[in-house]
């Protein structure tokens, strides 16, 4: 099994558990056709093997090509102008790391990553971009209309009701929001307050806690403040 395919198991267990209970029947069958069955029928006894592995490449090959997909949609507002080079990939890294920080589970993680890649994705229904691609100032009302026109374009190429849902709520309070939105909104805030030719995070950071209790779930920006001291992720 490559590097690929145990990644995809880790950021979701039930197909892990399903694989490893379809392995160990394959295995028990071999076991079984060694022990009491003629070596004519070993072939058959490693059927459902066979069919367990065949099955998992199939599923590798989707999830990978979905991965694609959600890739490509991010790299649309690069493309088109709207945000800078690595933006979307810097938010889903930071959105990744801080919520792991915070315990969320493999599947979660995914749906975290696939959503701050596609934070943007609404930026596209503007007529001129913003500077920077940055939101963050703008008044509520426009930042809500780009999230439902994001979580439309998440919708309409399949990316998932979670994924569209967190896109949709980016600009509500953050006590209105389930936690793969706050961490996301928090992510993004810091990634365009801190763009990679400033120096340092220190900035950034401060003007998070400023807005801690009102714009930022505290916990959130706390687990961000963690992994960007220790340099994990910046």
């Amino acid at each position: 099994m490559n590097g690929t395919a145990l990644r995809l198991l880790r950021a979701d267990p039930p197909a892990a558990t399903a694989l490893a209970a379809a392995v160990a029947g394959g295995v028990i069958a071999l076991a079984l056709g060694a022990a009491y069955l003629h070596w004519w029928a070993l072939p058959i006894s490693c059927v459902p093997l066979l069919l367990t592995t065949l099955v998992f490449r199939r599923y590798a090959v989707v999830r990978a090509t979905y991965r694609q997909t959600v890739t490509a949609l991010a790299l649309a507002t690069e493309v088109a102008g709207y945000t800078p080079p690595g933006h979307a990939q810097r938010v889903a890294a930071l959105a990744r790391a801080t919520g792991r920080a915070l315990r969320l589970p493999g599947r979660e993680l995914t749906a975290l990553e696939y959503a701050a890649l596609l934070h943007d994705i609404g930026q596209l229904s503007l007529f001129e971009p913003l500077p920077d691609g940055a939101t963050t100032a703008l008044p509520a009302a426009r930042r809500r209309a780009i999230a439902a026109l994001g979580a439309g374009v998440a919708r309409e190429a399949g990316a998932g009701e979670a994924i569209a849902h967190t896109l949709e709520l980016q600009a509500e309070p953050y006590r209105d929001q389930p936690i793969a939105a706050r961490i996301v909104r928090t992510a993004n805030a810091y990634a365009d307050l801190s763009p990679p030719d400033r120096p340092g995070p220190g900035q950034a950071l401060s003007a998070l806690e400023r807005d801690t209790g009102t714009e930022y779930d505290p916990e959130v920006v706390r687990a961000l403040q963690q992994i960007v001291s220790r340099g994990t992720v910046g």
